[in-house]
């Protein structure tokens, strides 16, 4: 029994250490990602993806941006920056994308939802941290979500992006 105990404590460190990565980065499970290409950027939050099996909308997990009028009005302040922050991040290039078992497959709208990677780090984080758009979380925790929390404090206090150009 205690041998058993000392191996369950022992097995948490490992996961605990193996879950300590710099900020940006997320470590994504084979089984559960994917590669794509950028092939539209809809708005801050939202791209459109060409993977294997067809073109495919994607909801950014943990980020929310400012919404742009489709219907003739005004954007929300800083929409178009956030759109151009993702389109000059990620457009025409390669991106993993990676589902968070968390989460839904997909939202209300029939967009998957995921993490995308570039370069190993997590768009939805750097353009947080770039003001380009808030943390987000719809329903339930997601993973790494502190660390998302934790970028927008350090745009909040630095006064990155909207933090500084919207009321």
């Amino acid at each position: 029994m205690l041998r058993s105990c000392t191996l369950m404590i022992a097995a948490g460190a490992v996961a605990l250490a193996l879950t300590s990565c710099t900020p940006a980065e997320i470590s994504p499970a084979p089984a559960s990602s994917s590669p794509a290409t950028v092939v539209a950027v809809v708005d801050g939050d939202t791209i459109d993806v060409a993977t294997s099996t067809g073109e495919q909308r994607v909801r950014l997990i943990g980020i929310d941006t400012p919404e742009i009028s489709r219907d003739g009005g005004v954007d929300d302040c800083y929409a178009q920056e956030a759109r151009s922050y993702l389109d000059q991040l990620v457009y025409d290039r390669d991106v993993e994308l990676v589902s968070d078992s968390t989460q839904p497959n997909t939202d209300r709208y029939g967009r998957l939802l995921r993490h995308v990677l570039i370069d190993g780090q997590s768009a939805a984080q750097l353009a947080i941290e770039a003001g380009a758009g808030t943390e987000y979380t719809y329903d339930r925790r997601y993973d790494r979500q502190s660390d998302y929390l934790a970028a927008q404090d350090r745009a909040q206090e630095a006064g990155a992006g909207l933090w500084s150009a919207c009321p």
